[in-house]
């Protein structure tokens, strides 16, 4: 029930934050056509990050199930 309020709260952080700096592209699809149309250099400086990004926070999941949850033992009744 009250999910919206911290992820709204969180995109609303975000967007006062980078406005003044980046003009703000927080989806991918968004960024990704920008950059097509916009088609200058600068346009894909930091579109990295909507690429790289998940693949390093799976990994990075993927080794804290495995080295942290995995880790702790599981007691049964």
């Amino acid at each position: 029930i009250l999910a919206p309020l911290p992820i709204g709260f969180a995109v609303f952080l975000v967007h006062l934050a980078t406005i003044p700096i980046t003009g703000t592209g927080i989806n991918p699809a968004r960024s990704l056509g920008a950059a097509i149309i916009f088609n200058e250099d600068k346009g894909w400086d930091d579109h990295w990050i909507f690429w790289v990004g998940p693949f390093i926070g799976a990994a990075l999941a993927a080794f804290y199930h495995v080295a942290v949850i995995r880790a702790i033992p599981f007691k049964s009744k």
